[in-house]
């Protein structure tokens, strides 16, 4: 009773195709827009990285319309404080600055409201 060496080289040639068919595949799907996933109240994506890179070191407070303290952390290694100003323009502001400091304290002071 010999055994005669079958030649399954079909099923051997497929299997080093299958991992970059996967990898296609999986890089694929990431292009597609997924609508499961989409929620009105979330942005499409977050900044990794600073905002601001100058800032202004005195504003009048009377100028600013909305004041948005970003902290430290993984997207940025400073505390970024950015003032959107009553004509529309949103400028970035230096935590460090007194000024600024000041402002800031009123504003925390007073529950967070601008008037």
């Amino acid at each position: 009773m010999g055994l005669s060496p079958t030649s399954s080289c079909s099923s051997t040639s497929r299997l080093p195709v299958l991992p970059g068919l996967l990898l296609l595949s999986l890089f694929l799907s990431t292009l597609v827009p997924s609508g499961l996933t989409k929620r009105a109240d979330v942005e499409p994506f977050v900044e990794l990285r600073c905002l601001c890179m100058k800032t202004v070191s005195g504003i009048h407070p009377s100028n600013i319309q909305n004041l948005e303290v970003l902290r430290a952390g993984p997207h940025c290694a400073n505390v970024e404080v950015i003032a959107t100003l009553k004509n529309g323009n949103k400028v970035c502001l230096d935590p460090e600055a007194p000024k600024i400091k000041k402002i800031v304290q009123k504003i925390l002071e007073s529950g967070g409201s601008m008037a």
